[in-house]
């Protein structure tokens, strides 16, 4: 069971991420100031960067979780082959996990990340923690220490194909599912790449 001091830790962290998101989709990511983050979660300035160093950080407080998250689907996955079809569906699986969810938070923080220019270079740094993570699980599987290049390869057009599938989701009507659009990109990827000679 949670402490009181753990519950109040958590509410106040919802009640900031909560108040960031609002200000981000009303007046922009770049218009919005951490006083105005901390005035609409009702926190001072000082808690607010109690819990957070940045304002871009409340948007990527989960980064690490969705690493490990991503990972365990592809070590969870029923076709252990290393190939790009095997890595279909665990990465469906991370697609639906990343925005589904009952409040449709994690649907509006991924189409803020998607939309907005100032956070492209955070979100290549999460890709690149994406790649790595599942080129380091492919080189476990193996029993080996190190990533191969084709370990790196594959995470790469893997993690590709869910950047493409979660852009072509935010330009699509809501009711979309990702699984659907990521079938179609892992279905482009294999068709590219076995049509390259």
């Amino acid at each position: 069971m949670t402490s009181l001091r753990e519950r109040n830790r958590t509410r106040t962290r919802h009640d900031i991420e909560n108040a960031a998101l609002e200000l981000f989709e009303k007046q922009g990511y770049d218009a919005t100031g951490v006083d105005e983050i901390a005035e609409l979660a009702g926190v001072s300035r000082a808690t607010f960067f109690r819990y957070y160093p940045s304002k871009e950080e409340v948007l990527f407080t989960n980064e690490a979780d969705a690493v490990a998250e991503m990972v365990a689907h592809i070590a969870e996955r029923e076709d252990s082959r290393q190939e790009l079809a095997a890595l279909a569906p665990p990465m469906a699986r991370f697609g639906r996990g990343l925005l589904d969810d009952d409040s449709s938070e994690g649907q509006r923080l991924t189409r803020l990340v998607m939309t907005t220019r100032e956070l492209e270079a955070r979100s290549m740094r999460m890709r690149l923690r994406w790649e790595r993570g599942i080129a380091r699980q492919l080189a476990r599987e193996r029993g080996e220490e190190h990533p191969a290049g084709s370990d790196i390869l594959l995470a790469n057009l893997a993690v590709a194909c869910l950047g493409a599938a979660l852009w072509v989701w935010q330009a699509s009507p809501e009711d979309t599912p990702i699984e659907r659009i990521l079938e179609d990109q892992f279905a482009d990827a294999l068709r590219l790449c076995g049509g390259a000679s």
